[in-house]
């Protein structure tokens, strides 16, 4: 056998037995991970240990009462511990250690317990599970907190969601915690609680609405009370509004947002809006001011503003001034009128009036007073736009921009015419007096009246208007006249209208008419003419004006006016009606004066007078003239049925004397002319007087003619030739008048204006000038200017003219 033969012998291999962990070691192991994961369990469900104070521990048992948030139990009572005051309990509870994020200063604890009240039962099912704690957690972003006080009421939302804000009133009234809020009778929300606003002047009350419904509160939504029984209304209708059941009860508070409004922003957290008292006053839209007299009466939440029978606006608050001469009436209008508040709108109360026509304001007495508006086409295109405005008592006239005819009727006196005295035509009412004032003279009165447009037609420049109102009287100891309207004008007036041609030329808006007395006077036709006069003695509406005895005319109206000579002085005009078939009377030359009667040792005429009463005279012109309207009566008659027309000179004198105004002036005698006025001469060291001598007599003065005081009686006394008296005149001894002589014929005439001297009496040897001086040719020979008016503003020129 060989070595390859032979059998290798290996070494054996040594095996090494593997150690191994023994199951015994897991016990331990899976006991640590029990133990843990119970110490683990036994922190979460050991919960968090918090103190809450109560008043009283009522219904409270340690291990059994529950802290409970929507329905679950988070909490529970370990024990309770009386307060060292004995004013309270502390509850030691040991809430779910879930609730620890929760339990911030926001977190809240209350009793719940059953409730039983007229709002409703609150708290049933403690009834058969005790009493319990709720809970309503905290915002987990605030500070932790350990120790509370439980509040006195449940919070009115447990929702964190939903939106909050305030309302601003002046008075709670019915509304509580608790309080529903309606939209659309709908409970929405509810009130969470109220409180003194930071001024306490209102109270705010805090609104919770739900989260579904948020998106009904806009910027501009109106909130009202709703809790109650709202009644409201008059005898014409009885208005009672309410929201629910539960609203009568428990108060409550409705909203709604006006469509007619633009659409704004929602509202937010925190948003302030105003808690009317009612659903009327919430309808406010446009804020207006409206400024009234003491005496009309306004009531807040009740006077509506009404226009073309709409409401359209309603008194929110009533102030009056310091002074107490005003009330201010704050009105929310309805934004659909915004168009209309604009300067020219005119407001005014109407309120129910009983008088001798009848009831006016009927409405107003079955449903109260109310504001009514007017407002004219033309104000609203102009656009002017106003939120404050200064209201009227009673209704105001017509605007002068309402469709019609507008006229001004004047008067002396107002004579029984009232604001919304009718105006007739036929018996038929075709327009009113709108107001009335004094002219701005004072020399009358001033009627403007409106004439409706269908009846506008009626009315032309042949248009006559008399005074329909009252009795009236005319007459004297040789007759008497009575003339009286119906007895609804008797009561309220009214004013009559009569058309006598229908082809007359139409009239404009503002013509002014004369409202005549009586029907009789209206139609009486003619030339009404000025008659200017020094003095009104004698004068007044009605005096007649006569000629040859025959009653041709007749005065309508006494006034004051300017002097046309001067501005600076007044005259008395007479407005007088010259009948149609004298008025050729007014010619320029006609000379007018007044008739009194005449008592005296001179003289004594005109007795009629004192039974008839005083009339002017009238002296046509000499010749064909043009018509006038204007004239300057005389003091006294012309002389020989001449006029104020002629030579005008001036006399010098130291002193006027007994020498006044319409003084006759005497040649030989006899009256050529007379004194037309006076004045202080410049320097005043003198006195001027003014004369005129008739065109007649004018050659007897020359530039030698001497002049010489006429009145009163010359006496010369001497110790050997004895006394010699002598005077003009027993009429210039009695009047008073101014004499001149003339020694010769003159080449060439004077000229107007020409001064002489008047001298204290006169030279004997100018009475015994005998000159053979011819008179010129009478005017209407002539053919001169006999305008009065031209005359009389060439010489007049003092006050004592």
């Amino acid at each position: 056998m060989t070595d390859i033969d032979k059998p290798i012998l290996q070494e054996p291999d040594i095996i090494t037995p593997k150690r191994r962990l023994s199951t015994i070691w897991l016990l331990p192991l899976i006991a640590l991970m029990i133990g843990l994961w119970l110490a683990w369990r036994a922190f979460m469900e050991g919960g968090v240990i918090i103190t809450v104070q109560f008043p009283d521990a009522e219904g409270l048992e340690p291990g059994k009462t529950q802290v409970v948030y929507n329905g679950l139990a988070v909490g529970k009572v370990k024990d309770l511990v009386l307060l060292p005051d004995l004013k309270g309990v502390n509850v030691h509870i040991e809430m779910s250690r879930q609730m620890t994020p929760y339990l911030t200063t926001s977190a809240e604890f209350w009793m719940v317990k059953p409730t039983v009240s007229m709002a409703g039962i609150s708290g049933l099912d403690t009834l058969f599970s005790g009493n319990y704690i709720g809970f309503l957690p905290g915002k987990s972003t605030e500070k932790s907190k350990k120790v509370y006080v439980a509040e006195e009421e449940p919070p009115a939302i447990q929702d964190p969601d939903g939106l909050r804000f305030t309302l601003r009133t002046n008075n709670l009234n019915s509304v509580t915690q608790g309080s529903p809020v309606y939209y659309r009778r709908l409970q929405v929300g509810e009130v969470i609680g109220y409180n003194l606003s930071a001024d306490n002047q209102h109270v705010d009350i805090q609104v919770f609405v739900r989260p579904a419904y948020t998106h009904l509160v806009r910027m501009n939504t109106r909130f009202w009370n709703a809790g109650g029984v709202e009644v409201s209304g008059g005898l014409s209708s009885l208005k009672v509004r309410t929201q629910s059941v539960l609203s009568i009860i428990k108060g409550g508070i409705a909203f709604s947002t006006p469509e007619h409004e633009p659409e704004q922003p929602p509202g937010h957290n925190g948003a302030l809006f105003t808690l009317y008292d009612d659903y009327d006053n919430a309808r406010t839209g446009i804020p207006v001011e409206i400024t009234f007299p003491t005496g009309v009466r306004l009531e807040e939440g009740r006077t509506k503003v009404m226009f073309m029978g709409f409401e359209i606006g309603m008194v929110e608050s009533v102030d009056i001034s310091e002074n107490l001469s005003q009330i201010t009436a704050r009105i929310y209008m309805d934004p659909r009128a915004e168009p209309a508040l604009v300067e020219g709108t005119r407001f005014w109360v109407v309120e129910p009036q009983l008088s001798m026509e009848g009831v006016s304001g009927l409405d107003a007495l079955l449903s109260g007073p109310y504001i009514s508006m007017d407002v004219n086409l033309k104000d609203v295109e102009a656009n002017k736009q106003r939120r404050t405005f200064v209201g009227l008592d009673k209704r105001p006239p017509i605007s002068p921009n309402a469709p019609g005819l507008h006229l001004t009727l004047e008067a002396p006196t107002l004579a029984g015419v009232s604001v919304g005295s009718p105006v007739l035509y036929r018996q038929i009412q075709i327009g009113s007096v709108q107001q009335y004032s004094l002219a701005s003279d004072n020399s009358g009165i001033r009627i403007a009246i409106f004439i409706r447009p269908e009846f506008a037609h009626l009315v032309n420049q042949d248009s006559r208007f008399w005074n329909l109102s009252g009795i009236h009287i005319k007459g004297d100891l040789s007759g008497l006249s009575i003339n009286t309207g119906t007895l609804a004008t008797l009561m309220n007036g009214g004013i009559g209208l009569a058309t006598p041609s229908v082809k007359a030329p139409t009239v404009k808006h503002g013509q002014r008419f004369t409202l005549y007395d009586t029907e009789q006077e209206a139609m009486e036709t003619g030339l009404m003419v000025r008659i200017r006069f020094d003095s009104g003695e004698g004068l007044k509406a009605g005096t007649p004006l006569k000629f040859r005895g025959m009653e041709v005319g007749e005065v309508k109206r006494v006034r004051l006016d300017h002097d046309i000579a001067d501005p600076d002085q007044s005259t008395i005009v007479a407005d007088t009606l010259i009948y149609n078939d004298n008025r050729w009377l007014a010619r320029e030359g006609a000379r007018f004066w007044l008739v009194k009667p005449e008592l005296g040792l001179a003289r004594t005429a005109n007795l009629d007078t004192l039974i008839k009463g005083q009339y002017i005279q009238v002296d046509p012109a000499d010749k064909v003239t043009p018509e006038k309207t204007e004239f300057v009566a005389r003091n006294r008659p012309p002389v020989q049925g001449n006029g104020l027309t002629g030579l005008k000179i001036k006399l010098v004198s130291d002193r006027l004397g007994s020498i006044a105004k319409g003084n006759p002036v005497y040649y030989r005698e006899i009256q050529v002319g007379e004194v037309s006025g006076y004045r202080l001469g410049n320097p005043a060291d003198h006195v001027i007087i003014f004369l005129t001598i008739d065109d007649h007599y004018a050659p007897l003065v020359t530039p030698d003619t001497r002049f010489w005081n006429a009145s009163g009686i010359d006496v010369d006394v001497g110790l050997f030739s004895g006394a010699k008296i002598r005077t003009e005149s027993l009429e210039s001894l009695l009047a008073g008048g101014i004499a001149f002589a003339t020694p010769a014929a003159a080449a060439t005439p004077v000229k107007p204006g020409m001064r002489f001297k008047l001298y204290e009496k006169a030279d004997p040897k100018w009475l015994e000038w005998k000159p053979a001086i011819k008179l010129a040719k009478r005017r209407k020979e002539k053919g001169q200017d006999t305008s009065v008016h031209a005359q009389e503003s060439e010489f007049i020129d003092t006050p004592g003219a």
